[in-house]
């Protein structure tokens, strides 16, 4: 087989016939990429001199640069949002310190305050703390819930929805446009688009989880409000970027270690009708496009009814969580739905394990998953700090000699 370039060989992978060699994700999502920690080390490691972009601040995430790209021999690149985290920009950026002293490029926006714990605080233009990094900590939570309190459709109403303005369109015009003429790289856009996880957030978790099961009405009136807001928010979107991108991502996390966060059952009646219209008006207004989900955990249980809703691509395979089985995944669905990670575990095996148990586990998962397509290689959701350099360099020499 001839040698494809990468945008060729990711939609290959997509479709489910089997590219020259398995497409590879170095970072082009917020849940394939690498801790800006451990991403200085493994520059050091390398002898790679650059600064290093934090374009997400909450989960302290790295921004790959080229040479990065390169090393990787990455097949994929993100056209991230203006402001993909805390609702800050990523189109100005200023020195900075990560939490171990080490140097970065934070977002020239990014100006927290220390509150008397020793916390790190983001407040928004009304002053209300939405996020909050623990003293010693390395990761901002969310912690404001505009929602909580709902009663009826007229709080619901006076929500603000996601939107996309006309300035942010002018941006990813410009980046989506350049990516696409100027490299070879499958082009994976982020939307921001969730359902599910945007409840957590807008109610806050307990109060969101007791809404399903006490309110169903009422939280079917918010994501109804809510999929319009996406479904304006995409025609915007693609009307721009949709010539240029072949993958969207969408985040949604449903499973957690155990088994699912919520019954099946719950997901098919009340979310899976607003999924599958939001996705499927996007395939409508975009045809060829793919559709890529995020959802960490066990989400087994959920995944027939993620192909009904249009999900193309899943992301991150937690392969050692409950019913995650990479054989099984991948004789049950791999003709339906791409594996999007998996490559190998974050949680034991790359964290925790020696460089040799890396290299073992990256070509066990590559011989289940690459067989006819349905694959992209990446480790399972992102690199921590404290991954050490080795191990990282055996992750993806290894994938780059099994792919």
């Amino acid at each position: 087989m001839s040698e494809m370039t990468s945008r060729a060989r990711v939609l290959a992978a997509l479709k489910h016939e089997e590219p020259d060699k398995a497409p590879i994700d170095f970072g082009s999502t917020r849940s394939t990429g690498i801790n800006a920690i451990a991403y200085n080390d493994l520059k050091q490691y390398l002898g790679i001199v650059s600064p290093t972009k934090l374009f997400d601040v909450k989960q302290l995430m790295a921004l790959p640069e080229q040479a990065m790209m390169d090393w990787a021999q990455t097949d994929v690149i993100g056209l991230h949002r203006l402001a993909p985290s805390l609702g800050l920009r990523m189109d100005k950026w200023k020195p900075g310190t990560l939490p171990d002293g080490s140097a970065c490029l934070l977002p020239e926006d990014f100006n927290p305050e220390m509150l008397e714990d020793g916390s790190l605080a983001v407040r928004n233009n009304n002053g209300h703390i939405t996020a909050q990094r623990p003293k010693g900590g390395l990761y901002f939570d969310e912690v404001y819930a505009p929602l909580a309190d709902a009663m009826d459709e007229a709080d619901l109403d006076k929500h603000n929805y996601p939107e996309i303005t006309d300035e942010e369109l002018v941006y990813l015009t410009g980046r989506a446009k350049d990516l696409y003429e100027n490299t070879n790289y499958a082009i994976n856009g982020a939307t921001g688009i969730s359902l599910f996880e945007k409840g957590l957030k807008d109610f806050g978790y307990e109060e969101w989880m007791v809404r399903i099961m006490t309110e169903p009405d009422l939280v079917r009136r918010y994501l109804e409000r809510l999929t319009k807001a996406y479904i304006t928010m995409m025609d915007r979107y693609l009307g721009v970027v949709g010539q240029y991108v072949q993958v969207i991502q969408a985040n949604d996390d449903l499973g957690m270690q155990t088994g699912p966060l919520i019954s099946p059952k719950i997901y098919h009646d009340i979310f899976l009708p607003f999924h599958k219209e939001i996705f499927q008006h996007v395939k409508k207004q975009q045809p060829g496009i793919f559709v890529f989900l995020h959802s960490c955990g066990s989400v087994y249980d959920f995944i027939p009814d993620l192909i009904e809703a249009g999900v193309d691509a899943l992301n991150p395979v937690q392969t050692n969580a409950a019913k995650m089985d990479a054989r099984t995944l991948k004789r049950e669905f791999g003709k339906d739905i791409t594996f999007w990670g998996g490559g190998c575990s974050t949680q034991t095996t790359l964290t925790f394990g020696s460089a040799d148990d890396v290299r073992r586990e990256v070509e066990e998962m590559i011989e289940i998953f690459k067989v006819g397509g349905g694959f992209v290689f990446n480790q399972v959701h992102n690199i921590q700090a404290g991954v050490t350099p080795q191990n990282i360099v055996a992750l993806y020499k290894t994938a780059q000699k099994m792919r």
